[in-house]
């Protein structure tokens, strides 16, 4: 069994005939640090899972990069809006890390919701998890403090300063580099 079916059946049980359509649509990819699995302008047209390695979403502001997000194993990462709607997207998605990364094509996923009742329920757990990770990040910002947000990084990824540069990091929060320092070292 594949990592990303291993994954899936985490959320749901499911037989083997739904694991040979998922993986009818699904693909496997090793990938090097620097990759883009998406540049600003294109057209999301895939989930990715990473079983191993890491991955970050920016967009440009003003000239500089802005860290919206980081997934790390077991993470999904996708530019979600241009996903569903087919436009263009804004954001980029970098692999920081050699990876590996499963994608499953988005616009071959209809059919199998409707022969499998199972897989769109999953297609909605997904979402639904995803969803609330943004409100989450949404409410860090709104109501945290940027040492309550670097705190709450901490407990999601306790490896993330061994894994990826003060600069992202700090982006991510909404500081800069050298508040970033003055919070590290009171810690």
């Amino acid at each position: 069994m594949n990592y990303f079916i291993h994954h899936l059946r985490l959320l749901a049980p499911f037989d083997a005939e739904t694991a040979e359509a998922i993986n009818g649509i699904l693909s496997v990819h090793q990938l090097k640090k620097g990759t883009f699995l998406l540049q600003n302008g294109d057209i999301c047209r895939y989930f990715y899972l990473l079983e191993k390695g890491l991955a970050r979403v920016f967009y440009h502001k003003d000239g500089r990069e802005v860290t919206a997000w980081f997934t790390a194993e077991n993470g999904i990462v996708s530019a979600i809006d241009s996903l569903f709607t087919g436009q263009p997207s804004q954001y980029n998605i970098e692999i920081l890390e050699d990876a590996t990364v499963w994608a499953l094509q988005y616009d071959k996923l209809e059919p199998v919701f409707e022969q499998y009742p199972v897989v769109e329920r999953l297609g909605r757990l997904l979402v639904t998890h995803n969803y609330l990770l943004l409100d989450e990040r949404m409410k860090l910002f709104a109501f945290c403090t940027a040492e309550e947000r670097y705190s709450r990084l901490l407990e999601q990824m306790p490896d993330i300063f061994k894994r990826v540069n003060l600069g992202y990091i700090a982006s991510y929060l909404g500081i800069t580099p050298e508040h970033l320092s003055r919070i590290r070292s009171k810690k």
